[in-house]
């Protein structure tokens, strides 16, 4: 990408991308007190339906007049949004919202590293070592409850954060290609009907919905999903991919804050070191893209 693209793109932008990095950081809480009390896939299921229907409530004018590849692009993003949620989501199952969230985050260090890998162009030592820094805080994190006990938790939170380096390459490109409205309609209908795909082992345990599960899908579907991703795509299009991760490396810091404040989660000395290494890698791998995409 050049200097010029996303360079007047001004704070209006950075604005927004920061508040739904926010949302985002919030949600871990929301989602961990859902899936406690009710199944993930049905619970991606319902969120992402209403998040899809009012979607294209809101936005049905300009969704008529769409072209149908824009919707395909949509469909793709949403493949690999399903994924990455999915994999987001079970892992909370088995570990903490703070640790969620600053492993999930990994994705700001994976996005430099993917391109590089498309690009095939070796990338900048500042990318490596943020890596090399980023595994280390994974080790102070993973292995917080004891030397030789990896939570699975963990380690789905690392799967999920390299499928969400791959959405955030997607949604750079095909955002400047596309509408925003069937890009966002397509992926949160995808997602919605991947997620009732996964859902057919739970048909019986669908209803009644517990209110920590009716609370964290209405706050899901409205702010994280529906308001969250259409603004991604809408803005994403207008700042450069390292300006964007750079942004996002802001979520692990949301939820960590969120997890204290909100959820009562306590943070001990290693999980604090573990997501402040996590931090650092992640911003130094993008100081070195940054270099890299000016040179």
């Amino acid at each position: 990408m050049n200097k010029r693209e996303g360079g007047g793109a001004g704070l209006p932008a950075y604005a927004a991308l920061i508040c739904i990095t926010a949302i985002w950081g919030a949600s871990f809480v929301w989602v961990r007190d859902a899936v406690a009390v009710y199944p993930v896939f049905p619970f991606l299921a319902v969120r992402f339906s209403l998040a899809a229907l009012l979607v294209g409530a809101t936005l049905a004018p300009r969704l008529a007049k769409a072209r149908w590849a824009s919707f395909g692009g949509g469909v793709v993003m949403g493949a690999a949004l399903f994924s990455g949620y999915a994999l987001q989501t079970l892992g909370l199952k088995y570990t903490t919202a703070a640790n969620s969230g600053f492993i999930t985050g990994l994705f700001v260090v994976f996005t430099p590293l993917f391109e590089a890998i498309i690009s095939r162009r070796w990338p900048r030592m500042l990318v490596i070592a943020g890596v090399l820094l980023a595994t280390a805080g994974l080790g102070a994190l993973s292995l917080e409850s004891g030397i030789g006990r990896v939570n699975p938790g963990d380690l789905l939170s690392i799967a999920c954060a390299a499928v969400y380096a791959v959405h955030l390459i997607l949604t750079s490109r095909l955002s400047r290609q596309h509408d925003t409205a069937p890009l966002v309609a397509g992926q949160l209908a995808t997602v919605a009907a991947l997620a009732w795909l996964c859902s057919a082992p739970h048909w019986t345990s669908l209803a009644p919905v517990p209110w920590p599960a009716v609370k964290g899908i209405l706050l899901t579907a409205v702010f994280a999903s529906a308001l969250a991703y259409f603004v991604q795509t809408a803005f994403q299009r207008k700042v450069s991919a390292t300006q964007a991760a750079l942004i996002f490396a802001l979520e692990p810091v949301f939820a960590g804050i969120f997890a204290f404040w909100i959820g009562g989660e306590k943070l001990g000395g290693s999980a604090l070191l573990g997501g402040a290494l996590i931090i650092a890698g992640m911003v130094m791998g993008e100081m070195g893209s940054r270099k890299e995409s000016l040179d």
